[in-house]
């Protein structure tokens, strides 16, 4: 297990991470979102659970997201053990706000900044609005 292995990657409504050495792709759909507020009553909780490193949210958020049924379901369990609870969780929550945000990827720091920087040069120039 690497750092690099566990870095989410997002690319049109699909939240790609890996778990025990498998990529496995989490889709931000209606089906999805459905499943989980089904479940927890609400994304909300589901975000609560997560917080908490519930081991059964986390496996029924995966499964949820990636359509796994049946046996490959029941071997979400094992590879987010093996992943480690620790390193799946912040992934899970990751994905359920990519879920909350219609599957659009959530802006990094450095681009925030990117564009708080050149918002502040545009208003020292006077090129703002």
């Amino acid at each position: 297990m690497t750092a690099t292995s566990t870095a989410p990657r997002f690319a049109h409504g699909v939240m790609t991470i890996s778990l025990d050495g498998e990529d496995v792709e989490l889709f931000a759909n209606v089906r999805a979102s459905r499943t989980i507020c089904r479940l927890y009553g609400g994304l909300n909780q589901a975000f609560t659970n997560t917080n908490a490193f519930d081991f059964d949210t986390l496996v029924n958020v995966v499964n949820a997201a990636a359509g796994r049924v049946g046996k490959q379901a029941e071997a979400t369990a094992e590879a987010i053990f093996n992943e480690g609870v620790i390193v799946v969780a912040p992934q899970v929550l990751l994905f359920l706000n990519f879920l909350a945000g219609g599957g659009k990827a959530p802006k990094t720091e450095t681009a925030k900044a990117g564009t708080a920087e050149a918002g502040s040069e545009a208003a020292a120039t006077g090129e703002a609005g």
